[in-house]
């Protein structure tokens, strides 16, 4: 687990914080009394390349009296439209006694056998919704895909999860190598069921036309 060391912040500074190279921020949770916090921009950045947003981190706040640490997740990061730097940031303490929703990340390693042959890597999910506890939250999710050849798959059943529960069913595809005839099946299929539903439309509106009232 990463430990991240932020400072206590009084309100009304923000934008002097930034300045100095300081990113302000939040902490908050159902347990605890929100507070506000900032934390050195290089630090954070540091974080951002070694986390997942399922991963734990050990937040160690300083400022008044004894520091407090506390394990959080990032919850939400705002970033500055032209420059791409980030500008505030909000983590999330959970419930330790309570279970939780989050999204974990997906991570495909391994080069397909049937991508070599002109097959499509697949990838279905970026991110899987898990629930659990805190404490069991996977900070990533590692697939292997060095044994599909095309038409195979991983499915969610195949995928081990530790000790939290997936929020997807059992058979829903995550990675399949797909052919490209495949691909054109299913876009020839999407077109024709557009142009159908588009011919339906039509035809209501001719039967509403020939069924309407004289005047």
């Amino acid at each position: 687990m990463h430990t991240l060391e932020v400072s206590k912040r009084s309100s009304g500074k923000a934008n002097a914080l930034r300045r100095q190279g300081i990113v302000p921020g939040v902490v908050y949770g159902p347990s605890i009394d929100s507070q506000a916090i900032s934390i050195l921009r290089k630090d954070l950045q540091g974080l951002f390349s070694k986390i997942t947003r399922s991963s734990q981190i050990n937040l160690r706040i300083t400022g008044e009296g004894k520091p407090k640490e506390m394990h959080v997740f990032l919850k939400v990061v705002d970033y500055d439209a032209v420059t791409d730097i980030p500008v505030h940031v909000d983590f999330y303490h959970p419930d330790t006694t309570h279970p939780l929703k989050l999204n974990v990340p997906v991570k495909i390693v391994g080069e397909a056998p049937g991508a070599k042959l002109g097959g499509i890597l697949n990838v279905q999910f970026n991110a899987i919704p898990v629930h659990g506890m805190p404490k069991d939250i996977p900070h990533l999710l590692t697939l292997d895909v060095s044994n599909l050849n095309i038409g195979d798959s991983i499915h969610v059943s195949e995928i081990d999860f530790g000790k939290v529960e997936p929020m997807l069913p059992p058979d829903r595809v995550v990675v399949a190598v797909i052919s490209p005839r495949a691909l054109v099946a299913e876009a020839t299929a999407a077109e024709a069921g557009a142009e159908a539903e588009g011919e339906e439309g039509e035809a209501a509106e001719a039967t509403e036309e020939t069924a309407a009232p004289e005047s």
